[in-house]
């Protein structure tokens, strides 16, 4: 289904569905996906596995791109703009689509080997879920009848007058 979506395209998109970034070539993609199991330790130093949990997916994409120092840039610009927002981002390979990404950081590199004209970029991405947070209220009823309530002691009490000269 994503073959006939996207053909043979790799890109990165926003949360629009437009292109992220303009790159030249898609060089490189690195995905790592983790579960990890929780255990407790029980007798003879044998241990139980009770429960698994899932760690967000993690992508780093390498991107490279060609133009000019404004195009360049524009480049570093937007990046930096989803860096420091909570912007999702899709990446699209021939053979996966990794919605709900944001970008946790970048790198990029430019010199003698990489070319006066190449912008080499490194994304890190990080799968970000969205949770849905319930506050309930908790009613605290008032008695029919405040005189029917027991009486709650609220602190010391003196049982005789001070004497004379003491401090209060």
């Amino acid at each position: 289904m994503i073959r006939t979506l996207f053909g043979e395209e790799w890109t990165l998109l926003d949360e629009y569905g437009e292109t992220a970034v303009d790159f030249t070539s898609f060089l490189d993609i690195d995905i790592r996906s983790e579960g990890r199991a929780l255990s407790y330790p029980v007798e003879l130093g044998g241990f139980a596995a009770y429960n698994k949990t899932e760690s967000p997916l993690e992508i780093r994409v390498a991107l490279a791109a060609q133009g000019s120092e404004s195009d360049f840039a524009r480049i570093l610009l937007q990046l930096e703009d989803y860096k420091r927002e909570a912007v999702r981002l899709v990446v699209v390979t021939p053979s996966a689509l990794h919605p709900g990404m944001t970008l946790k950081g970048y790198s990029y590199k430019r010199g003698r080997d990489a070319g006066a004209g190449l912008l080499a970029v490194e994304l890190n991405l990080v799968e970000a879920r969205e949770v849905e947070t319930r506050v309930a209220a908790a009613g605290i009823g008032k008695p029919k009848n405040p005189t029917s309530a027991g009486r709650t002691d609220t602190g010391k009490t003196q049982t005789a007058d001070a004497p004379a000269g003491a401090p209060r």
